[in-house]
């Protein structure tokens, strides 16, 4: 025991530390007992559902869009830590501080196997003193705190953890053991989210390049094939119960894709374990395995061929899925979240990397080390395109931010003048959250800096004060009716009320984002049979809110654009929510509007 704690105390306690931070900022998040934004709020109405007794395969959100609601295409899986910690505690606390407390311990369990990941790879390269730091320095890289902090209960933790354990195993020397845990990691990771097809490519990419290359790297590959292979049908088998080759969507794990990766496997496999020794055979049996695989995919789900939007409506495509900020490339940003997103451990890993191969070549394993180039490169490319990327990228530089800062504090100490030493030490500090802290003193000087008082929206940027816990929980006073609201507060009304919503930023009900999308923008009549169509009782609406204010720009004819600006419309009779900043409109049916 003595021996554990020596070698694992100083991390554990580095992670309590972090642990007692986050929950002491993210304090009013955890006593208001909602996820952080819709994201978090949706998996917290999809788990509350299961534990009251919703199939484990049906995953329909039936509050939403109802009668014509759709399945959700989130796994359960990560739910499954979460129900047995609220089973486990309902008895003692009951359900709902059972519920709060799971939305804490997770997360920040999930944060510290994190840690524990980012000392085992930075172990690989360099000391362990330079582990323990980057372990600990996992606290400062925004993106990552931001997915595994207290609340934060979707799927992007578990991805962080998911994507640190496939880079773990390519530095294993067992390449049949590695290979058997790097696909059983891909395949629950893209079982979870196809988020992690780049990367699990570019891991599969780079198996497959050294096996041509050279025929010591089958093993790994052979393990790595096989145990995706056989993992990824186990886990479509537990998600999904039954095996639909008709039934294809292209935002998840489909039979399509299992389809495809049995036909590369079936050519490729064999292969591998006959070890041709000409490089070219190998190239062309690679070849002709992705041939096949590519052709069985496209066959069986031609719709797919494009994105995993391909099918999405073209309105909710043009007013909803271009201004999600965070499925959106870097450069769509606004500069001062680029700067926070990339300024800390991303770019100083980057600028390290540099350094160590122009002036440390001796720094660390030359093998090793491009093994943790090529996974950080191609994570940061992948997180130009899709800012919400950016934490598996600030993850897999943290070893070298580690040794980047334990490197400058070293040669800090070597100062003989001390006020140079001083001055090398707050320097080797910035090293730290260059970025956040270079706003930190910018916003200083100029009295610029920007309170954040509400949880962040999804899709359009910061929610206005009015969309608060308290507000919305206003909506209790009603009968439970279904409204329409903006897209982000739909979660949040489905957490706290027993209300119906018409549609939320989640892209499988589309058909109703759509429907929503022309209530707001269509002249008050159109609207108003739309509303009839789909039984609206009440529009819920916060006017400050930044989808709103699209909707007003583009339609100044339209039903929201009216009420804006102040204009009546005869079938709408507002309704005064005590204590709520949120503005309510009763609809009036139409054989009813001589009662107004």
């Amino acid at each position: 025991m003595t021996g554990f704690f020596r070698k694992s105390g100083p991390l554990l306690l580095i992670w309590l530390a972090v642990c007692a931070v986050l929950i002491v900022v993210s304090w009013n998040q955890i006593m208001s007992g909602v996820g952080w934004g819709p994201d978090d709020q949706l998996r917290q109405v999809q788990l509350r559902d299961w534990l009251a007794g919703q199939s484990w395969f049906d995953t329909t959100q039936y509050r939403i869009a109802s009668p014509d609601s759709q399945p959700m295409h989130w796994s359960r899986l990560v739910e499954v830590p979460l129900a047995l910690m609220i089973l486990l505690l309902s008895p003692v606390v009951g359900p709902m501080l059972a519920e709060t407390i799971a939305m804490v311990i997770i997360p920040l369990a999930t944060l510290g196997v994190a840690m524990v990941l980012v000392a085992k790879i930075t172990n690989y390269l360099f000391e362990p003193k330079v582990a323990l730091l980057a372990a600990a320095l996992t606290a400062t890289a925004v993106p990552v705190i931001a997915q595994l902090r207290p609340m934060r209960i979707d799927h992007h933790g578990w991805q962080i953890v998911l994507a640190l354990v496939a880079l773990w195993t390519m530095f294993w020397p067992n390449k049949r053991k590695a290979g058997v845990v790097i696909g059983f990691a891909l395949a629950l990771w893209l079982s979870i989210s196809m988020e992690g097809l780049p990367l699990s490519i570019a891991f599969v990419a780079l198996l497959m390049g050294r096996w041509v290359i050279s025929l010591d790297e089958g093993v790994r590959l052979f393990w790595t094939l096989t145990g995706f292979l056989v993992s990824s049908l186990i886990f479509y088998g537990i998600n999904h119960g039954q095996f639909d080759v008709v039934r294809n969507y292209c935002d998840a794990i489909a039979p399509a894709h299992l389809l495809a990766c049995l036909a590369g496997a079936i050519l490729l496999l064999p292969a591998i374990k006959f070890a041709p020794q000409s490089w070219l055979v190998r190239l062309t049996a690679l070849g002709f395995a992705g041939l096949a695989a590519l052709g069985i995919f496209y066959t069986s789900a031609p719709q797919c061929a494009g994105s995993a939007f391909g099918e999405l409506d073209p309105l909710v495509h043009d007013y909803w899925l271009i201004n999600v900020r965070e499925g959106m490339p870097i450069w769509t940003q606004p500069a001062k979240e680029i700067i926070s997103l990339f300024g800390g451990s991303i770019i100083v890993g980057l600028g390290c990397l540099v350094y160590l191969y122009a002036k440390q070549r001796d720094a660390a394993d030359k093998q090793n080390l491009f093994l943790l180039a090529y996974a950080l490169i191609w994570a940061f490319a992948v997180s130009l395109l899709v800012q919400r990327a950016a934490a598996v990228a600030a993850v897999y530089a943290l070893p070298l931010m580690g040794w980047a800062v334990h490197h400058g504090f070293r040669k800090a100490r070597q100062i003989k003048r001390p006020v140079s030493r001083i001055l090398a030490t707050v320097g080797v500090v910035f090293l730290i959250l260059p970025g956040p802290l270079a706003l930190g003193i910018a916003n200083a000087v100029t009295g610029s800096a920007e309170k954040e008082t509400a949880p962040q929206s999804k899709t359009f940027g910061a929610a206005p004060a009015c969309d608060s816990h308290e507000s919305l929980m206003r909506l209790n006073a009603l009968p439970p009716s279904h409204i329409i609201a903006p897209l982000d507060f739909g979660p949040e009304i489905l957490v706290q009320t027993a209300h119906n919503i018409l549609a939320t930023s989640h892209h499988r009900n589309d058909a109703a984002m759509a429907d929503h999308i022309r209530i707001f923008t269509m002249p008050p009549p159109a609207a108003r049979d739309i509303l009839a169509a789909r039984n609206i009782r009440y529009i819920a609406i916060c006017p400050e809110e930044p989808e709103l204010k699209l909707y007003a720009h583009k339609h100044p004819d339209g039903l929201w654009a009216q009420l804006a600006a102040d204009k009546p419309v005869a079938w709408l009779q507002p309704v005064h929510l005590r204590d709520s900043g949120l503005k309510l409109w009763r609809i009036v049916p139409k054989d009813l509007r001589n009662q107004m």
